[in-house]
């Protein structure tokens, strides 16, 4: 059986609530690699909140490196949330950009999502 099927209705919509409140925090209201605001997008298994053009890079990277969900109109398993709760945009790009520069350009964003993966 899928394990998404198994989601019911109620606990989709708490962790819908979860993942809003998620995308209120500071750390959270902009992009993990473009700094755009507002990302609706996240890589799950990178622990990161992405905007749509960020979530279309990571997608072509398949999903064996960037497993891609929307925050609001997929199904979220309950060790995906707590994962994204346990990480977020700052924790995350603490690990995954700690070797890049800081004044790194984040106009080639692609490179930079490849570099991070």
């Amino acid at each position: 059986m899928n394990k998404k099927a198994s989601v019911s209705k109620e606990l989709n919509a708490k962790h819908t609530k979860i993942l809003e409140g998620l995308l209120k925090l500071p750390e959270n209201r902009e992009c993990a690699d473009c700094r755009n605001k507002a990302p609706r997008w996240a890589s799950v298994n990178l622990g990161i909140f992405i905007c749509m053009q960020c979530s279309g890079i990571h997608r072509s990277l398949g999903v064996h490196i960037s497993k891609v969900r929307s925050t609001t109109l997929d199904t979220w398993l309950p060790e995906q949330v707590s994962f994204m709760e346990s990480m977020g945009n700052k924790k995350a790009n603490s690990y995954w950009e700690a070797t890049m520069p800081s004044d790194l350009d984040r106009s080639a964003i692609t490179k930079l999502i490849h570099d991070k993966n």
